[in-house]
């Protein structure tokens, strides 16, 4: 039995470099997809656009996306 164990936190402080396109954050956070895509689109959340044209291509470094999810928390 894993007691007090957070699954979830699988970053270590030197990944914040990394990044992530959508689908991978979504997979990592489970947070929702739509979320995560119009947050990237609104602006606040940070990201690079490596696509062309009409075809966006994200990426957000894993550190962004760390500040950005503690801005969704409630009663802080």
């Amino acid at each position: 039995m894993t007691q007090g164990v957070d699954l979830h936190a699988t970053y270590l402080p030197d990944d914040l470099e990394a990044v992530y396109t959508p689908a991978e954050l979504w997979k990592r956070s489970r947070l929702p997809r739509d979320l995560i895509r119009t947050s990237i689109q609104s602006g606040s959340l940070p990201a690079y656009n490596a696509g062309r044209g009409e075809r966006p291509r994200y990426f957000v470094r894993w550190g962004d996306f760390l500040n950005w999810r503690d801005t969704l928390r409630v009663g802080q």
